[in-house]
């Protein structure tokens, strides 16, 4: 009598447990849907246990086994809801995984888009200062062409030039020497004409003094000096009313 109030109430709980699954099972089937309950519940669904009831009548414990009739429609039910929910989960599994992918693909997308833009504008950049430099080589080139070219005629002139000036200088140093030869050698006749002259007019002298001498006639160096003067003195005014 102490184990009864215990035993009943164990055998009314797992009473209500059943039913409470079977009807949960019953409304899926019906339903026709499994999608808000998890897979691991509908995987992990707990088998039909005997129930042993108890007997008012004896004092002790009497046990008794009944067998739960199976019934084919919930099981098949329950087993096409779990080929469905794996099913549905693979799907799901599925959609999720090509999701991610289209999204990668577009990442992937974007970033080569964003990456050849750039490309494309540094390409632009670069051909751009390549055009800007070759320019200025152009330029550059140009001017180096026209200041060769004036160099080159330059070297022209200046070699003629150096070459009129190495001959004028020959001619100017030949005629130079020339010139100083000759001018010796009018010097040296001009002072050996001034020698003859002089050895002629002192022969002249000593030749009237004794002729003078002879004659006993005598002159005076002073006024014979003084005469001399006056008549060249007489002569140059001559010469330049002449060439007034």
């Amino acid at each position: 009598q102490q184990h009864r109030p215990h035993t009943v109430n164990k055998s009314r709980k797992l009473t209500q447990r059943e039913k409470a699954l079977q009807q949960q099972c019953q409304k899926l089937g019906l339903q026709g849907g499994a999608a808000s309950v998890p897979p691991e519940q509908l995987l992990s669904v707990p088998k039909h246990k005997p129930v042993t009831p108890v007997d008012p009548c004896n004092g002790s414990d009497s046990v008794q086994t009944h067998p739960a009739k199976p019934n084919s429609k919930v099981e098949k039910k329950k087993v096409a809801l779990q080929e469905k929910s794996r099913w549905e989960v693979l799907q799901q599994e599925q959609r999720l995984i090509e999701e991610k992918n289209k999204r990668k693909k577009a990442l992937l997308a974007k970033a080569i888009a964003e990456r050849s833009k750039r490309t494309q504008a540094e390409t632009v950049k670069l051909k751009r200062i390549q055009k800007e430099l070759q320019a200025l080589d152009d330029m550059v080139s140009a001017d180096i062409g026209i200041l060769r070219n004036r160099i080159d005629q330059a070297s022209l002139d200046y070699s003629y030039a150096r070459k009129r000036y190495d001959k004028a200088e020959s001619e100017y140093v030949a005629a130079k020497l020339d010139l100083q030869h000759k001018t010796e050698i009018k010097e040296h006749l001009t002072e050996h004409l001034c020698t003859i002259i002089q050895q002629n007019e002192l022969r002249k002298a000593r030749k009237l003094e004794e002729l003078m001498q002879q004659l006993e006639v005598e002159a005076d160096e002073e006024n014979l000096e003084l005469e001399i003067e006056v008549e060249r003195m007489l002569q140059q005014q001559e010469a330049e009313a002449g060439r007034q």
